[in-house]
């Protein structure tokens, strides 16, 4: 999966690959430029505060695949 992502895109992308095992598999695995862009846009542009969204997100799906078993 081949994208071409600006810099602050990647560090979003690395810091789901970063964290797989922990749940990162969920953003990593399934999102593209434009989900990591909507994670920037909605922090402002914050990598931090991006990233806590992304690691929300992850939790969320975990959460989720939790109650399905």
């Amino acid at each position: 999966m081949e994208m071409n992502l600006t810099e602050a895109q990647k560090i979003l992308q690395q810091y789901a690959l970063d964290n797989y095992e922990e749940g990162g598999h969920w953003v990593y695995e399934t999102h593209e430029a434009a989900d990591f862009q909507e994670y920037l846009d909605e922090a402002g542009g914050n990598i931090a505060k991006a990233k806590k969204l992304v690691r929300d997100h992850w939790k969320l799906m975990l959460e989720m695949e939790s109650n399905c078993w």
